[in-house]
C-alpha cells in the first residue's frame, strides 16, 4: 500500500513538472529563433579626391585693349630718348605696342642708363591718351608723367618740383632749336592769336648770368606784372622766360604758325606773337 502512494507522488511530480520543462524547451527553442543583431557593415574608407583633370592653361590670355587704342600705340610706337630740358641727363628707351598686364603697353626703358632720370625707376608701362598726349604709367596704373605734343615728333612734360622733361625721337630735340637771332625783339602776350594784349616783352640779346636780358614794356596786367621777367633762354626747343628771382619761369614751345605757346598748358593758355 505504501509503495503504490508512493508511486503515485512520484508520477504526480513528474506530471507537474513536464509542463515546465516543455515550456523552458519551447523558450529555449523561441530564444534560439530569435535573429541576432545584425552587426553594421564596415564603411568602406573614403579615397582622395581625384585630381582635376582639366588641363590648365599654359599661357595666360593677353590683356584685351580698345581697338582704337592699339592703333594709335602703333602709330606712336618706336626708338625715343628721355631726357632732362638742358640734355645733360638722357637714355634710350623704346615705346612698344604690346599691351601690358597692368594696363597700357610695355615700355623698354633700361633702369642702368635711365638712372640719371629719377622717375624711370617707377615706370612701367605707358599709353596714348585721345588729346594726343603720352603718359609713363606705374605699376598701379597711376601716371609717372604725361608728354604733351610738341614739335618735330617730340613730347615734353613738366613734373612739379622736378623739372622738364622731353621724349623725341633719336635726334629730334636738334632739329627744332630757334637760333638766338629768330626770338631778338619785341613780342606780345595775349590769350589768343589776334586777342587783347596783356603785356609786351622785348627780348635782347644782351647777356645776363645763364641768358638774356629781357625787357618789359609799360601797361603789363596782372598777374604778367607781377611776374616781372628779366632772363629768357632757349632750352630743349623752347623759350623759358625767368622771373627776377629766378624762382619762377615760363615755358613757351614753337607753333606751326610762328607763335610760340605755353606748355604745358594749365590753366589760361599764354601765347607770344610779334606785334
Amino acid at each position: 500500500m505504501r509503495f503504490l502512494i508512493f508511486l503515485s507522488v512520484i508520477l504526480l511530480g513528474a506530471g507537474m513538472s513536464a509542463p515546465s520543462l516543455a515550456q523552458n524547451a519551447g523558450a529555449s527553442k523561441s530564444e534560439a529563433a530569435k535573429p541576432s543583431p545584425a552587426k553594421p557593415a564596415p564603411q568602406k574608407p573614403q579615397g582622395a579626391k581625384p585630381p582635376d583633370s582639366r588641363p590648365s592653361d599654359a599661357k595666360a590670355e593677353p590683356p584685351k585693349v580698345d581697338p582704337a587704342l592699339l592703333a594709335s600705340a602703333r602709330a606712336v610706337a618706336g626708338n625715343f630718348q628721355l631726357s632732362s630740358a638742358d640734355g645733360a641727363r638722357a637714355c634710350a628707351v623704346m615705346l612698344q605696342a604690346e599691351p601690358e598686364k597692368s594696363g597700357g603697353f610695355t615700355i623698354a626703358l633700361p633702369l642702368d642708363s635711365c638712372a640719371v632720370i629719377p622717375f624711370a625707376a617707377a615706370v612701367r608701362a605707358w599709353t596714348p591718351d585721345p588729346s594726343g598726349a603720352l603718359r609713363l604709367l606705374g605699376p598701379d596704373g597711376r601716371t609717372i608723367a604725361e608728354f604733351t605734343e610738341a614739335t618735330g615728333g617730340s613730347y615734353e612734360a613738366l613734373r612739379e618740383g622736378d623739372g622738364v622733361y622731353f621724349l623725341a625721337p633719336p635726334g629730334g630735340l636738334a632739329g627744332i632749336e630757334a637760333p638766338p637771332e629768330e626770338l631778338l625783339g619785341e613780342w606780345t602776350l595775349s590769350r589768343a592769336r589776334g586777342g587783347p594784349a596783356l603785356c609786351r616783352w622785348i627780348l635782347t640779346d644782351a647777356l645776363v648770368g645763364s641768358g638774356r636780358r629781357v625787357e618789359v614794356a609799360p601797361g603789363c596786367t596782372a598777374p604778367l606784372s607781377e611776374f616781372a621777367p628779366t632772363i629768357w633762354r632757349i632750352e630743349g626747343g623752347n623759350v623759358v622766360i625767368a622771373s627776377g628771382a629766378g624762382q619762377s619761369t615760363l615755358r613757351f614751345a614753337r607753333q606751326e604758325d610762328g607763335t610760340w605757346a605755353k606748355t604745358p598748358e594749365r590753366g589760361r593758355p599764354l601765347l607770344l606773337a610779334r606785334p
